[in-house]
């Protein structure tokens, strides 16, 4: 080999030994650029855990907000007549109280039974918009239903039973609206 050749053979070493430098270079570059690529990501995806989970959160609430406004809304429905009941329940007691006169003459008979026409209408248009009459005579004392304002002692009714019912109670649907007045056996 010649001087020339030898001269060629090293700078072509030398171009290769750069390349090879110059490639090892260019990898750990692109290792930093791929651990910072990587940390970048981890970040974003800790960033778009975060966003789902306060979307989560916001979400049930909005739909607990939802059902317990669809909730209050039907309940208002439901008992959105109540105090307007509660304020004809006195005139039902009252037309009660009339048609339950003793010994009534003829005349007052006639009149009886166009009372009791009315109240017959009367109860049917409760009834329909779910107002029902509280059983007490003879049933079981609940406070529930009952407010007991007298007691009693009669062999013929056992402990805790209603004996007496001295006015009537009302629930408008499944909502208590007034309690009957009753006399309890002890």
């Amino acid at each position: 080999m010649n001087r020339g050749e030898r001269m060629a053979e090293k700078k072509k070493k030398d171009v290769e030994e750069e390349t090879v430098d110059e490639t090892l270079e260019e990898t750990a570059e692109a290792d930093k650029k791929d651990e910072s690529v990587d940390s970048q990501l981890a970040k974003l995806e800790e960033e778009v855990n975060t966003w789902k989970t306060d979307y989560y959160k916001v979400f049930a609430d909005m739909e607990n907000l939802k059902r317990r406004l669809e909730k209050e809304h039907q309940n208002s429905l439901k008992f959105m007549m109540q105090s307007f009941i509660e304020e004809l329940l006195p005139v039902v007691d009252n037309f009660e109280r009339s048609l339950n006169v003793e010994n009534p003459s003829e005349e007052i008979q006639t009149f009886l039974k166009g009372y009791q026409m009315i109240f017959d209408q009367l109860m049917a248009i409760l009834e329909k918009n779910g107002v029902e009459v509280i059983e007490a005579q003879g049933q079981e004392f609940d406070p529930n239903f009952h407010q007991a304002v007298m007691t009693a002692n009669d062999e013929n009714y056992g402990h805790n039973i209603v004996v007496e019912e001295l006015q009537k109670g009302y629930k408008l649907k499944d909502r208590v609206i007034r309690a009957s007045l009753v006399k309890v056996n002890e």
